[in-house]
């Protein structure tokens, strides 16, 4: 009859510990969502204007690809550091491209339209209560007033090119992302909240002003 405990003892330690390793590596994930849930429910909210595309993943199923105009400026007023954060940058022969993965603030103004456009790019988070993203270059380049195409470049500094910010991907039922791409772009927006770290979540799909979709909420 000592064994019998004497198992029941050790299955104990072992889910215990089968348990402890669970959490350890869904701990990540948890933390995300849960930081995600918080920005939904206290992010400062912005309305972006959106292009989609509609691929599929092969374990998670179909998304639309959610295209912003914030995440393709051209001729976007750039703050210096962005020039003197990149190595080989030379400005005065034309030639200043900036390395893919540079993090970047980018201040959003509201329009008279009722939506935010991106207005400002840094690699440091600009100072005051404005509204800023956070994001990553994808590819770009630096041009100064005056050169390149004509009236490419109205400020002392410009930025031309792709800033991803997190929120590219929208997975929704089977047909759904599909029906979304056939819909005249003018029509879509995406209403993200944007927390105090500048990191954006995707709130919602908005169609003809209407919620059309929203993230669930922990």
């Amino acid at each position: 009859m000592i064994g019998l405990p004497l198992r029941r003892a050790g299955r104990r330690g072992t889910f215990a510990a089968f348990a402890l390793v669970f959490l350890v590596q869904a701990a990540p994930s948890i933390q995300i969502a849960l930081d995600q849930s918080r920005r939904l429910a206290s992010g400062r909210p912005v309305l972006l204007a959106t292009a989609t595309k509609d691929p599929r993943d092969l374990f998670r199923g179909e998304y639309s690809i959610l295209s912003y105009e914030a995440g393709q400026p051209a001729g976007l007023a750039a703050a210096p550091d962005l020039a003197e954060r990149q190595a080989g940058c030379d400005l005065a022969g034309g030639d200043c491209r900036l390395a893919a993965g540079t993090p970047v603030h980018v201040t959003l103004r509201p329009g008279p339209d009722g939506l935010h456009h991106a207005a400002s790019i840094a690699v440091a988070r600009p100072a005051g209560e404005g509204l800023v993203l956070r994001g990553t270059v994808q590819f770009g380049s630096l041009t100064r007033r005056g050169e390149g195409k004509p009236g490419a470049c109205a400020h002392d500094l410009c930025f031309s090119g792709a800033i991803a910010y997190g929120i590219e991907r929208w997975y929704g039922p089977q047909g759904v992302p599909a029906n979304l791409d056939t819909l005249d772009r003018g029509r879509i927006r995406v209403r993200a909240r944007v927390g105090e770290d500048g990191i954006a979540a995707l709130d919602a799909i908005l169609i003809d002003g209407e919620d059309f979709a929203r993230t669930p909420r922990l």
